[in-house]
């Protein structure tokens, strides 16, 4: 073996001793909880990526094997090209795409759905310091987003999703009445 790398000293294992494991997000939160009770850090977790090329039918199988609603689209160097939801892929975008263009939808890609970087609103993670879990569901209502992605110091750091919370929180936060965005969503509402 090669002198350079001489093996480390080793001692006695104790009884006893504790297995460290990542730290257990609560299984029950309430909307005075801090925030970062709710947050899925991106330094602890993994996130689910694809790529532009993917069909949307692959990204789909992403979600769901994964259990989330969104995907981050990214390129070779691991940057950041846009996101692309479950809503985009099983809404209409692939049937008007589909009409429009005279393709089949097993020939629709990511990058031909995905909400480009341009079009993203994220949080910054050195504000949220005080934020608590009321906080982050208002702010996904006001985006009338399921998510939303977190940055620090020019990264995506994690995300806040609204099926976490609604599952921390032990009711669905989407469901919500959101306010009226119309004169008929008002008159609406009243009927």
């Amino acid at each position: 073996m090669n002198e350079k790398y001489m093996p480390r000293c080793t001692i006695p294992l104790t009884a006893g001793v504790m297995v460290t494991h990542p730290e257990e997000l609560p299984e029950l939160v309430h909307l005075e909880d801090p925030a970062m009770t709710v947050f899925t850090d991106f330094t602890r977790e993994h996130p689910v990526t694809t790529s532009l090329d993917a069909s949307i039918d692959h990204a789909l199988e992403q979600m769901k094997h994964s259990g989330i609603c969104v995907l981050l689209v990214i390129d070779e160097e691991q940057r950041l090209l846009g996101e692309i939801t479950a809503d985009d892929i099983m809404g209409d975008k692939p049937v008007r795409l589909a009409e429009s263009s005279g393709l089949d939808h097993s020939e629709i890609t990511v990058k031909m759905l995905m909400i480009p970087t341009d079009r993203i609103r994220v949080l910054d993670f050195e504000q949220l310091g005080t934020a608590r879990v009321g906080h982050i569901i208002a702010t996904l209502h006001a985006l009338e987003s399921r998510y939303v992605l977190v940055t620090e110091n020019g990264s995506i750091r994690g995300l806040y999703a609204a099926g976490q919370i609604s599952r921390q929180l032990g009711r669905s936060i989407m469901e919500e009445e959101s306010p009226a965005h119309s004169l008929a969503e008002i008159v609406r509402s009243l009927g």
